[in-house]
């Protein structure tokens, strides 16, 4: 019987890992050197670090004292990559900041795509929005 148990620990162990390593291991898009897809000077190439940083702090921030909501969390990662783009524009020229942009869509786009498109247009669960059950 503890033989029996330990199998099936080992063998759920085991297909566990098989999954998650076939998953992750191509699931990171390759990162956008910004300073040669936008041409950049010097100068903005240090702002656009020192901008993508603070950003990703605060991403790693918001997701260690997450509270469980998704939808407060997703509102919170978009008021900030709004923040992040309005700084991102005061750095770049109007033709960069087009180009930064269509780069971060693709981008979004191709992540989306790795992952599958789970959940895509489902909404809250079994789609039954807004309804509550007493």
């Amino acid at each position: 019987m503890k033989l029996r148990i330990t199998h099936s620990i080992l063998f759920i162990l085991f297909i566990s890992i098989g999954i998650s390593q076939g998953r992750m291991g191509d699931s990171r898009p390759e990162p956008i050197d910004w300073t040669k897809t936008l041409d950049l000077s010097e100068e903005q190439a240090k702002k656009m670090t020192e901008i993508n940083q603070g950003f990703r702090n605060e991403i790693m921030g918001m997701r260690e004292t997450a509270s469980g909501d998704p939808m407060a969390m997703m509102a919170n990662m978009q008021e900030k990559q709004k923040q992040r783009d309005k700084a991102v524009k005061k750095v770049l020229s109007k033709k960069q900041f087009k180009k930064y942009k269509k780069n971060l869509k693709s981008q979004q786009k191709e992540r989306r795509k790795r992952m599958g498109g789970k959940n895509k247009g489902q909404g809250r669960r079994g789609g039954q929005k807004g309804r509550r059950r007493n």
